[in-house]
């Protein structure tokens, strides 16, 4: 009887000792969906996918380009992003002019793809970047409606700013009827005085 006694806390120690090497196995939800499973415990996790949820950085704020390749052109960008979609306006400054410019794209990491296109024109570059705090760096290339091609490198800067909504960055024009009044209640305040 005693023997067996002995055996059975030999066993719960063994199982209490493996479990303990083996951490927790489970889910984990956040924000942006579940993060597929992991043990978390003496074994080590793989950051990998953590990581790429938890430390992407958010580059919302005010972008300068310079693209240097057979022509030098600086672009500055009012960009947005919203998980890893990116988007914004500026303009682009090229031979002593200023042209109006789209651009959108999408972040992996802190590897940001952004297509710029010229608003009146039909060309569009392609820059692929990395980011090292505020720091930009990596390469472009161009391709025109009359299908000549270029390329060459990008350095900018960015200044973060605090992440706005995107209904907040769009409803920045004066809109007399956001500021007095809904046009509604005029037409109701004026019926009312009319009436009376």
């Amino acid at each position: 009887m005693a023997f067996k006694a002995i055996l059975i806390v030999l066993l719960f120690i063994c199982l209490v000792a493996n479990a303990s090497t083996q951490g927790y196995m489970g889910t984990v939800s956040t924000g942006t969906g579940i993060i597929p499973a992991l043990t978390v415990g003496k074994s080590s996790i793989s950051a990998s996918h953590v990581g790429a949820i938890s430390s992407r950085s958010n580059l919302t704020g005010s972008w300068a380009l310079d693209l240097l390749g057979t022509q030098t052109r600086h672009f500055d960008l009012e960009m947005y992003q919203e998980d890893d979609l990116i988007l914004g306006f500026g303009q682009m400054s090229a031979e002593q002019s200023d042209l109006a410019v789209t651009a959108t794209g999408s972040v992996a990491g802190d590897r940001p793809t952004i297509f710029i296109t010229l608003i009146d024109s039909s060309q569009v570059f392609r820059l692929k970047l990395s980011v090292s705090g505020e720091a930009l760096a990596g390469e472009y290339d161009y391709l025109s409606h009359t299908k000549s091609r270029q390329s060459g490198t990008v350095t900018g800067r960015i200044t973060l700013t605090a992440k706005k909504s995107l209904a907040t960055m769009l409803g920045k024009s004066a809109n007399p009827s956001a500021s007095s009044g809904a046009r509604v209640g005029k037409a109701t305040k004026s019926s009312n005085t009319g009436g009376i």
